[in-house]
C-alpha cells in the first residue's frame, strides 16, 4: 500500500489555497448541518401549530360557554342567598330541587407539555412564544378558579332535599361557599378575555373564531344550570340521581367532554 506523504508548501500562495479549501469545506459541512436542523424544527413547528389551532378552538368555545352561562349562575347564586337569609330566621331549609352545576371547561393547552418538553416552543418566533405563554398562563388561572368553583357548588348542593333544620354554623359555611362561588363566577365571566387573546394570536381565521364561538353559545343552552330547577326530591338521596351516575355505559368514542370540543373538533354537551 502506498502512503502519500503531504507535500510541503511552496510559498504563501499554496498555503492560502489549502487554507481556503479547508475553511470552505468546514463551513459547507456546518451550513448543511444547520440547514438540516432548520428544516427539522420548521417541520416540528408546523406540526405543533396544527395542535395549537385545535386547542385554541376549544378555548374559544369554552370561553363562550362560560360567558353565556354567567347569567344562569348568577340567578342560582341570588336564589341561594335569599334562601340562606330566610333560613337564618327560621333555621330551616325549604324543599329544594336540583338546580344544576356550572360547566367546568378544561382550561388548558393540551399541546403545551409537548411544546416545551420537545423544545419546539424555543424554535418558534419570539412573538409566538410570548403569545402562547400568555394564553397558557391565563388558562392556568381559569383552570384553578374552575376547580374551586366545582368544589364550592358541591357544598352548595347540600341544600337540595325535601327540607330540613339547619344550624347557624352550617349557614355560615354555606355563605362562605356562596361567596367563593360568586368570586369564581366573576372570573369565569371575564373569560371572554381569553377569546381576545386567541383572536390576537393570529392562529385562527375569522371563520374559525366565529364557528367555535357559536358552538360554545349553543352548548350553553343545554347546560343544567340554565334549565328550570327540578322539583324537590322526596328524599335527600334523590340528588344523587341527578348526577349522571346512572347514565348508560358508553362505548369508546361515544363520550364527549361537557362544554368542550370533542375529537372531531365539534363542541358537544353530551355526557
Amino acid at each position: 500500500m502506498d502512503i502519500h506523504k503531504p507535500k510541503p508548501w511552496h510559498g504563501l500562495r499554496e498555503f492560502l489555497k489549502e487554507y481556503v479549501i479547508i475553511v470552505v469545506g468546514v463551513l459547507t459541512a456546518l451550513g448543511a448541518e444547520q440547514g438540516v436542523e432548520w428544516l427539522h424544527w420548521r417541520h416540528q413547528a408546523a406540526v405543533a401549530r396544527e395542535a395549537i389551532v385545535f386547542d385554541l378552538r376549544r378555548l374559544i368555545g369554552a370561553a363562550a360557554t362560560a360567558d353565556a352561562q354567567s347569567a344562569c349562575v348568577g340567578t342560582r347564586l341570588v336564589e341561594l342567598a335569599d334562601i340562606l337569609d330566610q333560613a337564618q330566621v327560621t333555621h330551616r331549609l325549604p324543599p329544594l330541587g336540583f338546580g344544576g352545576t356550572p360547566a367546568t371547561p378544561a382550561w388548558s393547552l393540551r399541546s403545551w407539555t409537548a411544546l416545551t418538553s420537545s423544545q419546539t416552543l424555543a424554535h418558534m418566533p419570539n412573538r409566538e412564544q410570548l403569545m402562547l405563554t400568555g394564553i397558557e398562563g391565563y388558562a392556568e388561572t381559569l383552570r384553578a378558579r374552575s376547580l374551586d368553583e366545582l368544589q364550592q357548588w358541591a357544598v352548595l348542593q347540600s341544600t337540595v332535599g325535601p327540607g330540613r333544620p339547619i344550624s347557624d354554623a352550617e349557614i355560615a359555611a354555606l355563605r362562605t361557599a356562596l361567596n367563593r362561588a360568586y368570586s369564581d363566577a366573576l372570573a369565569a365571566k371575564t373569560s371572554h378575555q381569553m377569546s381576545t387573546l386567541v383572536a390576537r394570536s393570529g392562529y385562527l381565521s375569522r371563520q374559525q373564531l366565529d364557528a367555535s364561538f357559536d358552538e360554545g353559545i349553543e352548548a350553553s343552552k343545554a347546560l343544567s344550570m340554565c334549565q328550570p330547577r327540578r322539583p324537590p326530591p322526596a328524599h335527600s338521596s334523590g340528588l344523587f340521581h341527578e348526577l349522571w351516575l346512572f347514565s348508560p355505559v358508553k362505548r369508546p368514542g361515544e363520550a364527549r367532554y361537557n362544554g368542550t370540543v370533542g375529537v372531531d373538533g365539534a363542541l358537544s354537551t353530551e355526557r
